[in-house]
């Protein structure tokens, strides 16, 4: 048969050790520069904090004491904030909350200590190189270098809610007598129940796709589709 095409939007699936199935919504790039922006402004703040409060320590300390201190801790707030928020229940530095983001693993869970310093410390050779950050375009995922390196992707925290409105009718099971993967499987039975989200125009361009499978297009094919997740649900 023909290759099932994959999934048009950013829905995941990922299969848990159980054998369980959940469904992650992945974050964009331009969703995740602004939370970057809002990150980076925080820090600038901070390091003015800290330049405010060590000016005022300087007389008793001294310049050079001083300065040392304002570069270890500047080094420490660049470099650990992110880790610092990335790792806590939330998963998310305050500008990935804002924007509605968090951090996960492949297993869509909270990351450890070293995924997040993997994942953020390699940043700095995308600072150097700025072709490097292209790499979040070219993966299903999103994923930039760092991610790709510690196994860690950037979803939606907030679950979306779709409206529900009212589907093809069910039809008679029609039987699949070919061979589909798992992925395969789940992917014509979440048509079935999605596709009453989506105007008739957009269920039969979809089912185009895999008219190959169907041996027929347009609304034929959302009927032979919809008949054999039917079937396939009722032998899962």
């Amino acid at each position: 048969m023909a290759k099932v095409e994959r999934r048009l939007d950013t829905l995941q699936t990922v299969e848990l050790a159980e054998g369980m199935e959940i469904h992650l919504r992945v974050a964009g790039p331009f969703l995740r520069f602004y939370a970057y922006v809002i990150d980076l402004l925080i820090i600038i703040a901070g390091a003015f904090a800290l330049v405010f409060i060590l000016t005022l320590s300087m007389g008793g300390l001294g310049p050079h004491i001083v300065l040392g201190v304002f570069y270890l801790l500047w080094f420490v707030l660049a470099w650990f904030y992110p880790v610092f928020f990335e790792v806590s229940r939330k998963g998310a530095t305050p500008g990935k909350m804002a924007m509605g983001l968090r951090v996960v693993n492949e297993a869509g869970g909270t990351i450890t200590v070293g995924a997040s310093m993997v994942r953020n410390f390699i940043r700095i050779g995308e600072m150097i190189c700025p072709f490097l950050p292209l790499a979040a375009f070219l993966n299903r995922r999103f994923q930039r270098l760092g991610d790709l390196a510690a196994g860690t992707f950037v979803i939606y925290s907030r679950p979306r809610v779709d409206p529900i409105y009212s589907g093809p009718p069910t039809l008679n099971a029609i039987p699949v007598n070919i061979s589909l993967t798992r992925e395969e499987r789940a992917a014509i039975i979440s048509f079935r129940h999605r596709s009453g989200n989506w105007s008739e125009a957009r269920r039969a361009e979809l089912v185009n796709h895999l008219s190959t499978l169907t041996g027929h297009a347009g609304p034929k094919g959302v009927s032979t589709i919809i008949g054999m997740a039917c079937w396939l649900e009722d032998h899962a």
